[in-house]
């Protein structure tokens, strides 16, 4: 069963990025230069252009993102990478867009 996380970035996606419910992959890269594995997602929801919500069957991608605050999100996708800075990232209560 897949896990559904909340990411707040500091600037915004731009419109036409083609992300939404497409298959990717995220990494996250950590304000000391060290970096995550690379998760396989699906970005299920536009909530704002600054948040996204992202969900994982990757259980253990809760321990990646701590003290990823400040860090760098990496969404890789066929239409190339989005690198946005991390403003606040959390897991979401409610599956629902």
């Amino acid at each position: 069963m897949p896990s559904y996380y909340d990411v707040v970035v500091q600037n915004a996606i731009p419109d036409g990025s083609d992300i939404l419910d497409r298959p990717c992959t995220v990494r996250f890269r950590y304000q000391g230069g060290s970096h995550s594995e690379l998760y396989p997602c699906r970005v299920t929801a536009w909530l704002d252009p600054a948040l996204v919500r992202i969900s994982s069957q990757v259980m253990n991608i809760e321990h990646a993102w701590r003290d990823a605050e400040g860090g760098m999100l990496t969404i890789e996708t066929p239409a190339g990478p989005l690198h946005r800075q991390i403003a606040g990232f959390s897991r979401a209560q409610d599956k629902k867009s």
